[in-house]
């Protein structure tokens, strides 16, 4: 699990420092697709960091906002002592740095943001949505990423998920549609 963590950690980190918004976006997407298989919150918590910076970074007015340069550093070095405390096993510097990074995008996002609603949560509804067309419940779906129920319900109500898949579906087979989805993601 702390390999699996590490490797998107490191992923987002190395896109993150490259400017590769785009590539942010594919490692949050293929993190919440294994987050969602495996029920692991931590790798949910990655995949919306990374979310959240490929949103931050493509917006130019954030960008070229003049705290950002300082803004950017203080996020990668907060990922960075994740990473160095995912990888010497002090599990709690990884929790410590991990919500660090969350809350300096969540303070750059109101600061720079031109939206009310906050982009974590943003993400965090979006990710959830996409854990339960995976095959996750809805309970599971929003726990899994900290998304709020009824701001889920509604997001999952303006999407066309639940007009998808309108026969019952076996726990067997979403596990095996959530595994197919995650080794495609791998290709």
């Amino acid at each position: 699990m702390a390999k699996r963590l590490s490797s998107f950690l490191g992923k987002t980190i190395g896109a993150f420092e490259g400017g590769d918004s785009f590539g942010l976006r594919e490692i949050a997407n293929h993190a919440i697709e294994e987050a969602a298989l495996s029920n692991d919150r931590q790798l949910a918590e990655i995949a919306l960091i990374a979310y959240c910076l490929h949103k931050m970074h493509s917006k130019q007015h954030v960008v070229r906002h003049a705290r950002w340069r300082r803004i950017r550093k203080g996020i990668l070095l907060d990922l960075k002592k994740a990473e160095r405390g995912l990888g010497g096993g002090r599990p709690g510097e990884f929790e410590k740095s991990i919500a660090s990074a969350i809350r300096s995008v969540r303070s750059s996002d109101e600061m720079m943001g031109n939206y009310a609603q906050n982009l974590f949560e943003k993400a965090r509804v979006k990710y959830a949505s996409t854990a339960y067309s995976l095959g996750l419940g809805l309970g599971q779906a929003a726990e899994l990423t900290g998304a709020d129920k009824k701001e889920l319900l509604r997001y999952i109500g303006v999407t066309k998920i639940a007009d998808r898949d309108v026969e019952l579906v076996g726990i067997a087979e979403r596990l095996r549609k959530l595994k197919r989805a995650i080794a495609g993601g791998r290709q």
